[in-house]
C-alpha cells in the first residue's frame, strides 16, 4: 500500500530521465537547416545514422499515458466529463497557441499559402512534431474510458497484437499487396493517423500498473546486459529503418515510426532506465535531466517552430552548396546543441511571462 501511495505522489526522476533523453533526441531530427538537396548524397547515410533515435516519440507517448494514467488513479472518484474537460482543455491550451502562432509565421513568410494551411494542420505538418498534440487529442477520451482495461497486462498483449498486425499491413501496403489506393490514402492523412500510436496508450498504462515490477525486473539485469539490449535494439532499428528505405523508395514519410522496431525500443528504454534513481546521478546532470523533463513540452513544440525559421535561413544562404557527409554530420551536431539549449531558454522565459501551460 505504502508503495502505491509513494508512486502516486513522488515524482519519478526515471520517467524525467526518459524524458530528457527523448526530447534530445526528438531534436536531432530538426537540427539541419539547410535544405536536402545541399548534402544529397549524404542524406541516406544521415537517415541511417540516427535511425536509433526513432525510439524517442513512442517514448514519448508511453511516458504520456504513463503520467496520464496516475493522474487518472489519483482521481479515480472523479466524474468522466469533468476529468475529461480539463484533461482535454490543458492539452488544447498548447495546440492552439502553438499551432496559431506556426500558421502566423507562415503568413508572414508566404501571403499566398492560405489554402494549404488547413492541411497543414490537420495533417501534422504545421510544424515538425505538431502531429504528436493531434494524436494526443485523438486519444485522450478513449484513454480515459478504457484505461483501466488498457493497464491489464493481458490486454496489453491483445492490443499489442493489433497494432503489429496494422504494421504489417501498411508494410504490404508499401509493397503494393493492395494496390497503392491505401498508401496514397496514408500519405494524405499523414502522421496523426491513430492506427500508428495506439499500442502506446496501452504500454504507459501497463508500465504505470505494474511499475514496482518492471523496477524490479531491471535492478535485476546487469548494466553490460542493458548496454547489449540497447545496442542491440539500434542496429535492429538501422536494419528494419533501412528496410522501410528500400520498400517505400525512399520516401519514408510518414512511415517513420510505424515500423516494429519503434516498439521495441520504447520497451527496451523503459527497461533499462526504470531503475535508476536520482542519487545515481551526478548534480550538473541532475538538474539538466530535470530542466529538459519539465520543459520538454516546449522544447518539443519551439525547435519545431525554431527549425522552419531556421531552415528558411540556411535555404537563402546556403542553396547551390554541396556538404560532404563529415560536414553535414559536423553541422547537425552543433545545430543539434544550439536549437535545444534555446529551445529550453524560450520554454523557460515562456513560463515566465506567463506561458506555462504552453510549455509544461
Amino acid at each position: 500500500m505504502s508503495q502505491n501511495t509513494n508512486l502516486k505522489t513522488d515524482r519519478l526522476f526515471s520517467v524525467d530521465m526518459l524524458k530528457a533523453i527523448s526530447i534530445t533526441a526528438v531534436v536531432s531530427y530538426h537540427s539541419v537547416f539547410i535544405p536536402e538537396s545541399t548534402y544529397s548524397s549524404a542524406s541516406y547515410l544521415m537517415d541511417i545514422l540516427f535511425a536509433p533515435l526513432r525510439f524517442c516519440v513512442p517514448v514519448f507517448f508511453t511516458i504520456s499515458f504513463l503520467l496520464l494514467e496516475r493522474s487518472l488513479e489519483k482521481n479515480s472518484t472523479a466524474f468522466f466529463y469533468p476529468v475529461l474537460k480539463k484533461r482535454f482543455t490543458r492539452l488544447l491550451i498548447p495546440t492552439l497557441f502553438w499551432g496559431g502562432l506556426a500558421v502566423a509565421l507562415r503568413l508572414l513568410g508566404k501571403a499566398n499559402q492560405t489554402e494549404s494551411l488547413l492541411i497543414l494542420v490537420l495533417r501534422g505538418k504545421i510544424f515538425p512534431g505538431y502531429y504528436y498534440l493531434l494524436v494526443m487529442l485523438q486519444f485522450l477520451p478513449v484513454f480515459i474510458i478504457f484505461n483501466r482495461q488498457l493497464g491489464k497486462l493481458q490486454n496489453f498483449f491483445i492490443v499489442l497484437v493489433f497494432q503489429l498486425i496494422v504494421l504489417a499491413l501498411i508494410y504490404l501496403s508499401n509493397l503494393r499487396v493492395f494496390g497503392t489506393d491505401i498508401i496514397i490514402f496514408l500519405r494524405s492523412i499523414g502522421r496523426p493517423f491513430f492506427a500508428y500510436w495506439f499500442v502506446y496508450m496501452s504500454l504507459g498504462a501497463c508500465f504505470y500498473k505494474n511499475w514496482f515490477k518492471l523496477v524490479k525486473l531491471s535492478n535485476h539485469i546487469p548494466a553490460l546486459v542493458k548496454i547489449f539490449m540497447l545496442v542491440s535494439t539500434s542496429l535492429i532499428m538501422i536494419g528494419e529503418y533501412n528496410y522501410l528505405h528500400t520498400v517505400t523508395d525512399r520516401q519514408v514519410i510518414p512511415f517513420e515510426y510505424a515500423i516494429f522496431s519503434c516498439i521495441l525500443s520504447a520497451i527496451v528504454m523503459f527497461i533499462c532506465f526504470s531503475s535508476i534513481e536520482e542519487n545515481q546521478i551526478p548534480l550538473p546532470l541532475r538538474i539538466t535531466v530535470k530542466l529538459l523533463s519539465k520543459y520538454s513540452l516546449g522544447i518539443f513544440c519551439i525547435n519545431g517552430i525554431l527549425s522552419l525559421i531556421f531552415l528558411q535561413l540556411g535555404t537563402h544562404f546556403f542553396l547551390g552548396i554541396n556538404f560532404t557527409f563529415t560536414e553535414i554530420l559536423a553541422i547537425k551536431l552543433i545545430s543539434w546543441n544550439l536549437l535545444l539549449i534555446l529551445s529550453l531558454g524560450l520554454s523557460m522565459l515562456c513560463e515566465r511571462i506567463g506561458l506555462g501551460a504552453c510549455v509544461r
